[in-house]
């Protein structure tokens, strides 16, 4: 029985990094061609991703735990604010550049669980983290001639404003979501998230411009709409099998092996680059993706050491 639950969670780990891996090259298609607005997209997103939601309420209901199920309303809104981020980052980034710098994130779930759960640190703990940044200023570090360069004649990623953010509130939704899997089904958690997110965007509209856009992405006809359906298909998927990882395994386990997303990722840029030139613009030359390799090696033990 042991042996299946590890089995259980590593697969969801891994099916939830592969589906994730899909929606940020998408999202990056997008942004780079379609998005004016991150508010409108991110918007059109979170209302598609309701749409996933309906054979889940036909499963499994809809239960209301109090004050649970408020609280897990309260982490769609946290969602929001981590998507967000990590869009505008994924705007002035490469997808696998940021793919890498997600994996931080860890850290601050240590840190979470000192301060707010008094769990003790182990020299491992410091050890992981301290490979986790170096993995995300590896990652970030562009080797060029330009203003704002660090020693060595690079740059530092401009998202890393962004992906601090990111940081901060997916450890707050990965130790909300762990709690909340006490109280409730997998499926709920999913529910009742994906509500609060949509209640959350809803105050988007309040803008024109989020207006005027978000009715530019449904009259863009069915080819743009159907990558948009997929994508959050990809999202649904990928978030689900996280969230089942969580009830299966900890919250540090699952994110060692999820934190195989940047590698996977790259995998995928290289396969469309070779069949599909120009779809993604990205570093493709062998010093870069060496440099990415090693990142994705050191978020990997960081992880590990952490769990």
């Amino acid at each position: 029985m042991a042996g299946e639950i590890l089995v259980d969670w590593f697969a969801f780990s891994i099916a939830g990094a592969a589906c994730l891996a899909v929606t940020g090259i998408i999202d990056k298609f997008y942004l780079g061609r379609y998005v004016r607005n991150i508010l409108a997209y991110l918007f059109v997103l979170v209302v598609i991703q309701q749409v996933f939601l309906l054979p889940v309420l036909a499963y499994a209901g809809l239960e209301f735990v109090y004050p649970q199920s408020l609280y897990a309303l309260s982490i769609g809104v946290v969602q929001v604010i981590l998507w967000a981020a990590y869009l505008r980052a994924l705007k002035v980034e490469e997808t696998s550049r940021i793919a890498g710098q997600v994996y931080l994130f860890p850290v601050f779930v240590f840190l979470g669980e000192f301060f707010l759960l008094g769990e003790t640190l182990q020299p491992s703990d410091y050890a992981g983290g301290a490979l986790l940044v170096l993995a995300a200023l590896l990652i970030s570090y562009r080797p060029a001639s330009h203003p704002g360069r660090i020693a060595g004649g690079g740059r530092i990623s401009p998202a890393l404003k962004y992906m601090a953010v990111f940081w901060v509130f997916t450890a707050a939704y990965s130790l909300a979501s762990k709690y909340l899997l006490d109280y409730m089904t997998e499926w709920h958690l999913i529910v009742w998230s994906s509500l609060g997110s949509l209640v959350a965007v809803l105050a988007f509209l309040a803008r024109g411009e989020v207006r005027s856009e978000v009715g530019g992405y449904f009259r863009s006809g069915p080819r743009l709409i159907s990558i948009l359906f997929l994508n959050e298909l990809f999202d649904f998927l990928g978030r689900g099998s996280l969230i089942f990882a969580y009830a299966l395994g900890s919250v540090a386990l699952v994110s060692s092996v999820s934190a195989l997303q940047p590698f996977i990722t790259l995998i995928y840029v290289l396969i469309l680059g070779f069949f599909l030139p120009g779809m993604l613009v990205e570093d493709s030359d062998g010093r870069t993706i060496a440099l990415k390799i090693g990142a994705t090696v050191l978020i990997v033990a960081g992880v590990y050491l952490v769990s």
